[in-house]
């Protein structure tokens, strides 16, 4: 090997192997310190924009649960007033049921009477009171739809749940039963009211059917909600193989990067001194 003086070819590569040794050393130090082994794009692009997805979905997902839970919460508050709706009728059948024996007097009629009119005007004062932050959910306000988004892209038909309208159709006690006069008539006779109980009847069964129908809602918005804990668990754990660090593997490569890099110092000055030789072979 030629003795020369200008480039130390030894040095330059030991050099190169110090700052090799040195980069790949911060890099193990950065991903130990932040968990992750992506933290820059250059250290992965394709995984990075992977990873950026998966996150995307994670958080979206998150929020969709949300929206289902709102959901559920709406469709609670439904069932909740139609469950005191049903139990003001049933007091009303009961009364109808009482009216229809012809043993009681006009006046022990009009008691009756009066006391199906309250009850009517409750279940009135039920449906207008009836709120969800600010939107009304039996006073007929909702025409249309109520849509729910439940997944976290932008396809309606496999992101959202649509409750039906007539969930959220009108209740007043004059709509299902009668106005006060008609009440008034109900209650006359004894035939008049066991007529009246087949009224009474039709409007329970009207009330049990949409009860049904928000069961069958809230059951489908339960079967949403366990599939975006799957696809909550499923991206998590793809985004993690993706992006963390394994502290062990790393661990590892800072240790062997650091005896690399003091090796390469050491080396190096070696490196350095090895044109003196040059000095000796003039001096002689």
């Amino acid at each position: 090997m030629a003795i020369i003086v200008n480039t130390n070819m030894s040095a330059l590569k030991t050099q190169r192997n110090l700052n090799k040794a040195t980069n790949s050393l911060n890099n193990s130090l950065e991903r130990m310190s932040t968990g992750l082994k992506i933290n820059k794009a250059a250290d992965d692009a394709a995984g990075m924009y992977i990873a950026t997805s998966l996150a995307t979905q994670i958080s979206g997902s998150k929020v969709a649960q949300s929206n289902l839970e709102t959901g559920n919460n709406v469709l609670s508050i439904v069932e909740g007033n139609l469950d005191v709706v049903l139990d003001n009728l049933s007091r009303i059948r009961d009364l109808a049921v009482q009216a229809a024996n012809g043993v009681y007097s006009a006046e022990a009629r009009t008691a009756m009477s009066d006391e199906v009119k309250a009850r009517s005007a409750e279940i009135t004062r039920i449906a207008k009171s009836a709120d969800f932050n600010g939107l009304k959910l039996l006073d007929g306000t909702i025409t249309k739809d109520l849509k729910l988004q439940v997944g976290a892209n932008a396809d309606a038909a496999t992101n959202s749940i649509s409750i039906d309208k007539d969930v959220f159709a009108e209740i007043t006690g004059a709509g299902i039963l009668a106005a006060d006069a008609a009440i008034t008539t109900s209650f006359a006779t004894a035939t008049a009211a066991a007529a009246f109980i087949a009224t009474v009847d039709t409007a329970m069964v009207g009330i049990n059917t949409r009860k049904t129908a928000i069961g069958v809602i809230q059951n489908r918005l339960a079967s949403a909600s366990d599939s975006l804990v799957t696809t909550i668990e499923n991206a998590t754990a793809a985004k993690s193989t993706i992006m963390d660090a394994d502290i062990a593997e790393e661990s590892a490569e800072f240790t062997k990067q650091q005896i690399l890099r003091q090796s390469s110092a050491s080396l190096l000055v070696q490196a350095n001194a090895m044109p003196s030789i040059a000095l000796n072979l003039i001096a002689g």
